[in-house]
């Protein structure tokens, strides 16, 4: 029939034409392709062949990268300065009347003891229970305001500390990050040497020559900077955290010693742990200072010996005199912009190290109330430890002679009566003082905050320059 005979026909051709479009489809592809390999191709070969960079040029790009890493290491010492051991505002506050609060109350628990001793020396009758247990509870809610106080700035302290570990502020991470730049800045210091003896001028080597002298110089005296700041950051830290740590204890035993006094009333035998818990922490809160002082000598020593395994930062070796001959020969001889800013800016840096150092003592000295203090801080707890001394006397050596008994603790109340009267004068004198010392810095723009935020401020105009 005729409709089947045409059937298969077309069946065989269709799949025929299929094929062929396919194949065009293919040769399209390809021929396009190669257009673009030929215009990519046409493309790389417009790159002139003189593009390989001069001796001149690849100084530069070193040069360039040195800058960088030198840049790198001055603004992470200026940001480890500035905020490895930050107080916020606040605290030079909240501490000083945590304490005077607690101190106010515990001299005024001593002044209410004292008034009922008196009226008992000759008649222990005349001696009011009540106002005594009154006494107690004042002593008490001090001492824990005080333990409080301490306690409150040792947890700003640690927030802080983990806060800043997280920006690689750490002793650990600091020191390696300083250490891949001392690595990274001695390769490039190798590959200008090399390239200093390719350099056929015998003129232009010996510039270069002082080129690297200057930078290795600005370079050892921000590894100085960072090891010094490093040591004092520890010696800081320790210094507080010892503190607060040790006088939050004194006061909360301290407290004890009150809960049991008050306690004691009804039960006789709590008197004898009383003036024991007493004893131990006054004992805690006289050697407090200078065990504080201690540790933070100690680890300030271990932190130098452990990174002078690490990394040389010693002092630079080259006097001023060297160093102001040597800036003034690269001034009239290198092309070198940013290299005589650099010097420029890290002599001025290195004369200013020793006025912020001081300052940032002087600050941290008047951070320090009358308890803190390496002298009056022993002296005030030397009056608590006579104190808690006679009325440990009067507890076990009279406990059958109250005229005796009250006789001593009147004495002890007094003289523990004096070093709180001296720590409630002398700790606004202390903190006052020193406001009125960082308003006049803060004026003259000398803090060392404004001191160091004016060197980031000059690194990252040098930075937008040069990078």
């Amino acid at each position: 029939m005729p409709g089947m005979s045409k059937s298969p026909a077309t069946d065989v051709i269709r799949p025929n034409s299929r094929k062929q479009r396919f194949m065009a489809l293919c040769l399209l592809m390809i021929l396009s392709l190669t257009r673009q390999t030929a215009a990519y191709a046409n493309d790389f070969n417009a790159i002139p062949s003189g593009s390989v960079l001069t001796l001149t040029e690849r100084v530069a790009a070193t040069d360039r990268a040195i800058f960088i890493e030198l840049v790198k290491m001055a603004k992470f010492n200026l940001h480890f300065h500035l905020e490895a051991n930050r107080h916020q505002k606040w605290r030079g506050l909240s501490y000083p009347i945590g304490r005077e609060a607690g101190t106010s109350l515990t001299f005024a628990a001593t002044l209410i003891d004292l008034k009922q001793q008196a009226r008992g020396l000759n008649n222990p009758a005349n001696i009011s229970r009540n106002e005594l247990k009154n006494a107690l509870v004042c002593g008490i809610t001090g001492n824990a305001l005080s333990g409080s106080a301490s306690s409150l700035e040792l947890a700003q302290n640690t927030w802080i500390m983990l806060k800043e570990r997280e920006k690689g502020h750490s002793p650990k991470r600091s020191l390696t990050f300083i250490k891949n730049i001392v690595a990274e800045t001695d390769r490039l210091l190798e590959i200008r040497a090399q390239l200093e003896k390719e350099e056929p001028s015998l003129e232009r080597r010996k510039i270069i020559d002082l080129e690297t002298k200057l930078i290795q110089r600005i370079r050892q005296q921000l590894l100085f900077e960072f090891g010094t700041w490093s040591c004092h950051s520890r010696d800081q830290a320790w210094r507080e955290n010892t503190f607060y740590s040790l006088d939050a204890l004194q006061n909360f035993l301290r407290m004890s010693a009150g809960v049991m006094a008050l306690k004691a009333f009804e039960q006789p035998h709590l008197a004898r742990s009383s003036v024991i818990f007493a004893l131990v922490s006054n004992s805690l809160a006289t050697v407090n200072p200078i065990v504080r002082n201690y540790a933070g000598i100690a680890i300030r020593k271990h932190q130098r010996r452990k990174l002078a395994k690490e990394i040389q930062f010693e002092r630079p070796s080259m006097t001023s005199t060297e160093l102001d001959d040597l800036q003034q020969q690269l001034s009239l001889e290198t092309n070198q912009d940013w290299l005589r800013k650099v010097s420029i800016l890290n002599a001025r840096t290195e004369k200013l190290d020793a006025a912020l150092d001081r300052e940032t003592k002087d600050i941290n000295r008047y951070r320090q109330i009358a308890q803190q203090q390496s002298i009056s801080g022993p002296l005030i707890g030397l009056t608590g430890v006579a104190s808690s001394t006679l009325a440990t006397v009067a507890v076990y050596g009279y406990p059958h002679d109250p005229t005796t008994a009250i006789r001593l603790g009147f004495a002890g109340r007094i003289t523990q009566g004096t070093g709180q009267a001296y720590a409630l004068i002398n700790t606004p004198y202390t903190i006052i003082k020193g406001m009125i010392r960082s308003h006049r810095l803060s004026k003259r723009g000398e803090l060392p905050s404004q001191i160091l935020q004016e060197r980031l401020k000059r690194l990252d105009d040098l930075s937008r320059l040069y990078m």
